[in-house]
Parts: C-alpha cells; sequence; structure tokens
C-alpha cells in the first residue's frame, strides 16, 4: 500500500460518468457472505488491486473491467438522475 501522508485522497463525482479518485487510494474488494436466511452475515476482505495514484471507477454498472470504467456510460448514455439501482452482487439472479 502507498503511504503518501503528503498526499489528500480524493474522490470526484463526474457529471455523466465515473468517479475519479486520486491521491494513491488503496483499493479492495469487500466481499458480503450471504447467510441462510439470505441476509448479509460478515463482510470479508477481498483480494486487493495493484496501487495507483488515480482511479476510474465505474458507476453505470456496464463496464466490463468492473471496477474501473471503461466508457461504457458514454454507449448507454448513462445519467445518475434516470438510473436504477441494481441488485447486490451477491444477489441471486432468481431472487
Amino acid at each position: 500500500m502507498m503511504n503518501r501522508p503528503d498526499k489528500e485522497f480524493r474522490i470526484k463525482v463526474t457529471n455523466d460518468g465515473p468517479y475519479i479518485v486520486t491521491g494513491g487510494v488503496p483499493l479492495a474488494q469487500d466481499i458480503v457472505v450471504i447467510g441462510s436466511d439470505g441476509e448479509p452475515e460478515k463482510r470479508e476482505k477481498g483480494p486487493g488491486y495493484p496501487d495507483q495514484e488515480s482511479y476510474a471507477l465505474c458507476r453505470c454498472g456496464q463496464s466490463k473491467n468492473k471496477p474501473f470504467c471503461e466508457g461504457a456510460h458514454i454507449s448507454i448514455g448513462f445519467s445518475p438522475s434516470t438510473a436504477r439501482p441494481t441488485k447486490p452482487p451477491m444477489e441471486s439472479e432468481s431472487t
């Protein structure tokens, strides 16, 4: 992990595109474990990503390279004002 006391961590929300994260913020997956009752039971630390000075993180949910933005928001005409929430990644498609 980058130790950057001289840098400020920042997240910029672009109008109709990705979150831009700067300052060498460490990035890792957070795994939600679903219990037998179908409810979240606990969280586990997942694998990390290589440290970078900045990231463009997907907001539209259509990136083929999640969690990173690769421009899919442009082709689908993403707008946060019309976006609908999606199911959590651990939730079954059959529910």
